[in-house]
């Protein structure tokens, strides 16, 4: 018996060419269908992260006094997978604020009191492209996220990068009237971004803040409690973290000496405190509608929900600055008499929240510092 030795060559070629066409096509496989499924692992972890979030903010509203039940957790977790194309993967939790599971979602009824957030479990399920071929028509990516509310306690110290100056500007615009009080007006200061503020040349939005002689005016004088003088402490903010809300003393003494210390920091963004109500004495409740004297001079506590950026360009503080408070650029003018006294610059955004910790509700009755306003 013989064989033709051309066809045992080809029959080894079409061998070869079956392995070799076989390797090629696990590599493209292994490049197109691997780079989709860590497309759609990233794609399901961001629907995690948003359903995880869409839960938390239920309990958000929950701890803000909302009526929130465990089928209001339901609807938001899954409308969210479903606005981003996945679906659940078994059972979500209600966590706590150490992440300890307290509950099961959708076991119906109300929220667990002890839940300051949920951990979910999210999936995706593709078509692949050429792992077909292989019998693998549809792969899963999996993913799992936790979000938590929880109460907002504090912007951060100096010693970690938060140097907030010892004054407080008022939260709505406020001018002064003829006999330098205060005259607040029922608008909020006009904010920009801050490319905008530094390519706003002509001073078209920036803003004059006043110093009113009569009574808490647009600006007021802090006493952090760690430094000597007003001038210390500007030039080196010592301060601690500060809780959203609180309340912040005056300084007293006299501030005209600081103008030269505090426009160290012309052209530069500082940290300021905005105040909306003053009080000679903090409530017992903690809340600004809860106090009985307004309070006026030096011996006062300004209520502080929110703090600003803000960028200066000029602060005139010696007294006897009439004439730049009183004209452009920026606006409103003081046009009070005694009027002297502002900041100029431009306000490039509001920070009203910071550290998070673990919510505490409210007793009016006992807590006099606890916090309101919840977040995560």
């Amino acid at each position: 018996m013989s064989m033709n030795r051309s066809d045992g060559e080809r029959g080894q070629a079409l061998v070869i060419m079956a392995i070799f066409l076989t390797v090629v096509l696990a590599g493209a496989a292994m490049v197109i269908d691997g780079g989709n499924a860590m497309a759609q692992q990233r794609g399901t972890q961001n629907a995690s992260d948003a359903a995880a979030l869409a839960g938390a903010l239920v309990i958000a509203e929950k701890m803000s006094g909302d009526s929130r039940v465990d089928a209001d957790v339901v609807t938001a977790i899954a409308n969210s997978f479903a606005n981003n194309g996945s679906t659940t993967m078994g059972t979500s939790y209600y966590v706590s604020f150490a992440q300890a599971i307290v509950g099961t979602v959708g076991r119906g009824g109300s929220i667990p009191a002890e839940a300051d957030g949920v951990k979910v479990l999210g999936q995706r399920t593709f078509d692949t492209f050429l792992a077909g071929i292989a019998g693998q028509s549809t792969w899963t990516a999996g993913a799992e996220a936790t979000a938590i509310a929880g109460g907002l306690r504090s912007s951060c110290a100096a010693n970690d990068g938060c140097g907030v100056m010892p004054v407080t500007f008022s939260i709505p615009i406020t001018t002064c009237d003829g006999s330098s009080r205060p005259l607040r007006l029922t608008v909020d200061w006009p904010l920009t971004t801050l490319n905008t503020a530094l390519a706003d040349t002509n001073g078209d939005l920036m803003s004059i803040v006043p110093l009113c002689k009569n009574g808490p005016g647009g600006v007021g004088w802090l006493d952090f409690g760690c430094g000597s003088n007003l001038e210390s402490v500007i030039l080196n903010p010592c301060h601690g973290a500060f809780d959203i809300p609180t309340w912040l003393h005056t300084e007293p003494g006299n501030a005209n000496n600081v103008e030269s210390a505090m426009n160290t920091y012309q052209d530069t963004v500082i940290v300021v405190p905005m105040f909306d109500a003053t009080c000679r004495e903090v409530p017992s409740t903690g809340l600004p509608a809860d106090c009985t004297d307004a309070g006026n001079g030096n011996n006062i506590w300004y209520h502080i929900p929110r703090f600003a950026h803000f960028l200066l360009k000029e602060a005139y503080i010696s007294g006897n600055d009439s004439g730049p408070c009183n004209s452009g650029p920026g606006q409103p003018y003081i046009g009070g008499n005694g009027g002297t006294s502002c900041f100029k610059g431009w306000f490039v955004r509001y920070i009203t929240e910071g550290r998070v910790g673990e919510w505490e509700p409210c007793d009016e009755d006992v807590d006099t510092d606890c916090v309101e306003e919840p977040s995560f």
